[in-house]
């Protein structure tokens, strides 16, 4: 049976650190997704190469799917049977994939497309740019991010098991995900939005740091789509090595003849909340 490959990404809504009377403060970032969503943009990525969103579909008022791809022109040569003469012609394009959305957790899955593109983050890269095209995002100076959650499962058994934990490091972003952890992700992305600054990193040491504070960091880090990495010793016995939380989006391999657009998003919300708790 042939199966589609689907990647989880994180979708956030950055709001500017200093906010001005014409901007709305009583929009969520989930209400900025709706909204730019249902504008279905479309931008001119360089010329002939346009990108859209279309196909946007509800499964509640804060879930569903929408489709996104490119339509490009180029020029074919064919043979004309009733002239009996070779000709050029305009040949028109438009391969694009499926996209499951849940705006309440702020995670939107990729179905892999080679015909757009063999990495999905460029994909993910056109959504923000498309997103960023609605009116009220642009006047309320948000910044749009679509970032790949990593696997965390080797990474956080790794630190939850080591001997001893004598470095851990953590980047951030701006304040958005709800449900950022209380010792690093939430206090450092509101520093970083008071600062006026787009992403930052921090590295704490000591002699064997607490398992549980690194692993519930690494988890929220993860979930948020950041990056971390730790110099740990798996065992008393063993030298010291560095583990890192980075790379390719969680993905799976799924049979859409046996499994609809809800019940792969419902697969992908577990997915988020095992990762996440």
């Amino acid at each position: 049976m042939a199966t589609t490959e689907f990647n989880l990404f994180r979708i956030k809504f950055i709001r500017p650190s200093q906010t001005d009377f014409l901007h709305e403060t009583e929009k969520t970032p989930g209400d900025f997704f709706i909204a730019a969503m249902r504008d279905k943009p479309s931008f001119e990525h360089r010329k002939r190469y346009i990108w859209h969103i279309g196909n946007l579909v509800f499964f509640t008022q804060t879930t569903g799917s929408f489709a996104v791809g490119r339509t490009s022109k180029s020029t074919v040569e064919l043979y004309d049977e009733e002239s009996k003469n070779f000709i050029e012609a305009d040949h028109k394009e438009s391969p694009f994939t499926q996209c499951l959305f849940d705006s309440e957790l702020g995670i939107v899955v990729i179905a892999k497309k080679s015909a757009l593109n063999q990495d999905t983050t460029k994909i993910a890269e056109k959504i923000e740019a498309l997103l960023s095209q609605n009116d009220d995002i642009f006047s309320n100076d948000i910044r749009v991010e679509v970032s790949p959650i990593p696997d965390p499962i080797g990474f956080i058994k790794q630190l939850s098991t080591a001997s001893l934990i004598r470095r851990f490091t953590a980047h951030f972003g701006g304040p958005n995900p709800f449900d950022a952890d209380e010792y690093f992700q939430h206090p450092m992305s509101v520093y970083l939005s008071h600062a006026n600054g787009e992403e930052g990193v921090t590295t704490i040491s000591g002699e064997n740091l607490d398992n549980n504070t690194v692993t519930e960091v690494a988890k929220s880090t993860a979930a948020t789509g950041n990056k971390a990495s730790a110099r740990i010793k798996r065992f008393k016995s063993s030298k010291p090595e560095t583990i890192h939380l980075k790379g390719n989006p969680v993905k799976r391999r799924i049979d859409e003849g046996k499994f609809g657009p809800e019940a792969i998003l419902k697969k992908f919300q577990k997915i988020y909340h095992d990762i996440r708790h």
